[in-house]
């Protein structure tokens, strides 16, 4: 039975710990704001993780787990973790450890690797927290934790914290939202198989009507389109793959007849799996840096990209690798012919450009490949967006991927409105020594649009750049100053005086410490990307009530 499977990573047969040993290694104590962020890293031995404040989500490998406090995950050997974002202000312990059978636990023997100890899914129920919060301050505290060896009484306060978690994990309290996590997780975990609704909803110990309308409240969507969703994409990628025959790919995502699986592919993507096949098999050459931000939301990466360390950081940092061609983001009005004569060496199917080109570069690409030109200025980002998804068959996974974007904008303007109430807010630009009332397009769009915040300057026509000393900024009153700075060494130079300047020190912002920083990568970018990271930054910058005073 399914419910049993599912039911297989909660309350299958552990180990005798009686029989193990445990040997702490060291502990990692992790605190901070929203813009704090553990990279993700390989583990080689045992990790317990443990959170004790604030609330986070967790990478453990290709699964995604949201830890609240009194959560607890374990990562085996061999596995990776790290976060991705968090609310609040997080209090979190890592105890990196090894597992011996007992007696053998000397300096020669070899610690085990593949011992379960807990259940297997990543996410264990909550323990309470009077039991760990003790015990994990004290560990992280000791000196010896600093030192070559953790010291006999930490090796025993360890065990304890350990007793604590397995007597916890036994006991298992109801809780709604873990529930629904394991369920989430059981289904990326099993997608391919045959799963039901009524079949999840009973390993949840819910009814189904319940369960579904549970889930869909949390996620969106219902168990089974949330699976159907996960079949989908992992066909996307395979169609990507030369060589991969319909048959073969319809059974990997777990249906047994391909015609079926055609007539469900085309229902939902809009087009026919050969066709779909042939589009993502096309090399696509992402010509301008911002045309990134709207191919990643649709799961297409490109042959070729705009790709600068500083100017388009975020996506140099994260997808150079998987980009094999890159042309240049920086200064390319400058360097066009330069990147035209890499992309001579590129079979580009498809070049997707701005129409701000001059008609010179343009002629040139037009002779290398077709082009689809893009408007420079759009009405807003998702006019460009939804036009780019219909003409690389797309759209459906564009709607998929608004409706995630809208969901986690209502919820970010929801928080931000319950922490920051009818606070006013404006962007100031900062240039060598000039100060500017600034609003892009895309602040715009996300701030006094998506997220609804309170704008303290109305003039402008809703984008601007209007030079300003700092009494005009505090004759504006705004609750908050959201600081533009061009992260060079003059205009960093002259932010550190600013900020000792008297006038600047009489401003309201200023005084309550409600100075946060912006960086240009992603506020300068209209993109659908850039304004789901624009999001993010925005509730990690004000539910984090962080004021900064450097760049």
């Amino acid at each position: 039975m399914l419910d049993e499977k599912i039911r297989d990573g909660q309350e299958q047969e552990l180990p005798d710990w009686g029989e193990l040993a445990f040997r702490l290694l060291s502990v990692q104590a992790v605190k901070g704001t929203d813009e704090m962020h553990l990279p993700q890293q390989l583990v080689l031995t045992y990790a317990l993780i443990v959170v004790t404040g604030g609330t986070v989500q967790l990478q453990a490998d290709t699964g995604l787990l949201e830890l609240a406090a009194g959560s607890v995950s374990l990562c085996m050997p061999g596995q990776t973790f790290g976060t991705v974002e968090q609310s609040g202000s997080l209090e979190m312990y890592i105890f990196y450890f090894n597992v011996y059978r007992y007696g053998a636990a000397d300096e020669g023997s070899r610690p085990l690797k593949d011992v379960q100890l807990l259940p297997q899914s990543g996410l264990l129920a909550q323990i309470p927290m009077q039991s760990i919060l003790t015990v994990c301050s004290e560990l992280a505290q000791k000196e010896e934790m600093q030192q070559r060896r953790v010291s006999f009484r930490a090796q025993i306060a360890f065990q304890e914290l350990l007793h604590s978690i397995r007597v916890s994990g036994r006991q298992r309290p109801r809780d709604t939202n873990y529930a629904l996590e394991q369920a989430k997780q059981y289904i990326e975990d099993n997608f391919t198989r045959d799963l039901t609704a009524q079949s999840l909803a009973q390993a949840a110990e819910f009814s189904p009507k319940y369960f579904n309308d549970l889930f869909k409240r949390k996620y969106g969507k219902s168990a089974l389109d949330y699976a159907a969703e996960l079949r989908l994409q992992q066909a996307k990628r395979l169609m990507a793959e030369s060589g991969a025959k319909l048959r073969e790919i319809a059974h990997q995502v777990g249906y047994a007849d391909e015609f079926y699986f055609s007539r469900k592919f085309k229902k939902m993507i809009g087009v026919p799996p050969a066709v779909y096949m042939k589009s993502r098999r096309r090399k696509l050459v992402a010509y301008s840096s911002s045309l990134l931000g709207q191919l990643l939301p649709l799961n297409l990466m490109p042959y070729a990209a705009a790709l600068h360390p500083k100017w388009t950081e975020y996506y140099y940092r994260n997808y150079r690798t998987e980009i094999p061609v890159h042309i240049s983001a920086y200064r390319s009005k400058q360097d066009w012919q330069a990147n035209l004569e890499i992309l001579r060496q590129v079979p580009a199917d498809l070049i997707l450009a701005e129409d701000s080109l001059l008609a010179e570069e343009k002629a040139a690409l037009e002779r290398l490949a077709p082009v689809h030109y893009l408007s420079s200025e759009p009405a807003d980002w998702r006019s460009q967006f939804l036009e780019l998804a219909e003409r690389l068959g797309e759209s459906w996974q564009a709607a998929q991927w608004l409706a995630n974007f809208d969901r986690e904008a209502g919820q970010a303007r929801e928080q931000l409105h319950a922490q920051i109430g009818s606070e006013s807010v404006v962007v100031i630009r900062m240039l060598h020594s000039k100060l500017y009332l600034h609003c892009s397009r895309s602040m715009a769009s996300m701030l006094y649009q998506e997220l609804q915040l309170q704008p303290a300057y109305t003039g402008g026509g809703g984008v601007y750049n209007i030079p300003v000393t700092p009494e005009d900024i505090a004759a504006i009153g705004a609750d908050h100053l959201l600081m533009l700075i061009r992260r060079e060494s003059d205009t960093l130079n002259e932010w550190s005086r600013l900020q000792n300047d008297l006038q600047w020190l009489k401003i309201p912002a200023v005084q309550r410490h409600r100075v946060h920083f912006l960086a240009s990568d992603p506020w300068r970018e209209q993109s659908a990307y850039a304004q789901l990271r624009m999001i993010r930054e925005t509730r990690h910058l004000f539910l984090s009530h962080s004021s900064i005073h450097v760049p």
